[in-house]
């Protein structure tokens, strides 16, 4: 009688869930206190797993954070730069492009704020802060070019980086205590910003 092939669906199926849990215990302790404050021992506890199980699946904090980073960021809202450039009205189109940032730096918070403490020992971090840094730069310049119909300063657009930046959202919410309020003040300043740099470069034509 021939022996039946081993199926080990079930047991894939049963790791692919570990993992899962694993991530997701992961994220939650991210979020309370940051990765390098995140040990093995606490992922397992809040996994309901072994601390060997963890280290098996994920050796080291940097194998496991790409993994915490794309689930995180599967559910952050969207910043699309062809869905705003497709909003006519430049006001509307500046004031949609504040409030979208904004609510991505209210999702992303929770984890943000670990980062300028864990960077700097999670090679994987860095990067995926200095990736998002560069992506919302170029966001930024194509976003407020549009607005000034052409080519701006490098000094406008450093400027630009601060007002529209994590820090500056943290520092404008915290204190206006007022999600809205807080995004029609930073609209009105780089309004302010735009509207000087196009001034002067019509004198200079």
């Amino acid at each position: 009688m021939a022996r039946r092939p081993y199926d080990n669906t079930l047991r894939k199926e049963a790791e692919a869930d570990t993992v899962r849990r694993i991530v997701a215990a992961t994220v939650d302790l991210h979020a309370q206190k940051g990765g390098m404050a995140t040990s093995h021992a606490d992922i397992a506890e809040r996994a309901g797993v072994s601390v060997a199980t963890v280290y098996k699946h994920f050796p080291t904090r940097e194998t496991l954070l790409p993994h915490c980073i794309g689930s995180v960021s599967a559910s952050a809202p969207p910043l699309d730069a062809a869905q705003l450039l497709a909003i006519r009205n430049r006001k509307q189109r500046l004031a949609a492009f504040v409030e979208a940032l904004h609510a991505r730096y209210r999702y992303f918070h929770p984890w943000m704020r670990w980062t300028p403490r864990d960077a700097p020992a999670l090679p994987a971090l860095a990067k995926f802060a200095e990736a998002g840094e560069k992506e919302l730069g170029t966001l930024i310049r194509t976003v407020l070019e549009s607005w000034a119909g052409g080519p701006l300063p490098q000094e406008t657009l450093t400027l630009a980086k601060v007002l529209l930046g994590y820090p500056a959202w943290q520092r404008v919410e915290s204190e206006l205590r007022d999600p809205e309020r807080a995004g029609r003040a930073v609209e009105q300043a780089v309004q302010l910003l735009i509207s000087k740099a196009t001034t002067a470069r019509n004198k200079d034509d």
